[in-house]
């Protein structure tokens, strides 16, 4: 079953609202402070600079309503996140990249949003009808992510963190840098910092690269955070047992499953 844009043969309106729920089955520094000026023959000390004030560059932030009416920040802070965009050509991949992700889900640190760009699609014609199909899609996949939320040590219902958005006219696709449609599965990896880590175009068949890349920004995260522990414990001049680490250690690499 598939979506085709308005240029194409327009399907069945109820057989298109079940491929629409596809995709839930996957600086500026200041100058410092110039000495003042004395008429005094004796050595005057110099004035200690004023303290620079660096501001962080501007983080753009990304929200949007997913399928439950939920209004929800794409690149929250403090943890990674995979945005796919998807559309009726791509769901077979969209499916594939969801879980080639699965052994990540329910960790603290990773975050996984699909965005369906249904953008001159059918779909506009039945959006209740389509969005009904995308919660009851939700409720089936979060069943099969509950055993990688226990093993992540998470106990909650996966379907309270279970996001994909629809895009029916626009709203967030332009946003991401998602002008046009397209038929290939598209992604953007966000940083723990909300900032863009990595743009695919077109993710391929090469789940496992997927994984990889989305893997090695955790990890960086995690050693990061390690370091930022290790340096206060430093300079707070103690052996003071440490509060638990925020991170699990990741899980073994393993192959993506099959559709």
């Amino acid at each position: 079953m598939s979506w085709k844009r308005s240029t194409r043969r327009a399907p069945d309106p109820w057989r298109a609202a079940l491929v629409a729920a596809f995709s839930s089955c996957a600086f500026a520094g200041s100058c410092p402070a110039a000495a003042p000026a004395t008429n005094s023959a004796s050595p005057v000390a110099p004035a200690a600079p004023a303290p620079v004030s660096i501001s962080a560059p501007h983080v753009r932030k990304f929200r949007a309503v997913d399928a439950d009416n939920r209004t929800i920040l794409l690149n929250h802070p403090g943890v990674i996140t995979l945005v796919l965009g998807t559309s009726e050509d791509s769901q077979d991949a969209a499916r594939a990249a969801g879980k080639a992700v699965y052994p990540l889900e329910g960790r603290p640190d990773f975050q996984l949003i699909v965005v369906v760009d249904l953008r001159d699609s059918i779909a506009t014609w039945v959006p209740a009808v389509v969005l009904a199909q995308m919660r009851s899609n939700l409720d089936h996949e979060a069943i099969e992510l509950k055993p990688y939320f226990l093993k992540n040590g998470n106990k909650s219902n996966p379907r309270s963190t279970s996001y994909v958005i629809p895009d029916f006219t626009g709203t967030i696709c332009p946003q991401l840098g998602w002008t046009g449609g397209s038929d290939d599965l598209r992604g953007i990896l966000f940083g723990a910092d909300g900032r863009e880590l990595k743009r695919w175009d077109k993710i391929d068949d090469d789940m496992a690269k997927l994984q990889t890349d989305v893997r090695a920004a955790i990890q960086a995260l995690i050693d990061t955070d390690k370091a930022k522990a290790a340096l206060a414990a430093k300079n707070q001049g103690t052996k003071l047992i440490q509060p638990p680490a925020s991170h699990l250690p990741l899980p073994p690499l393993a192959p993506p499953q099959p559709n």
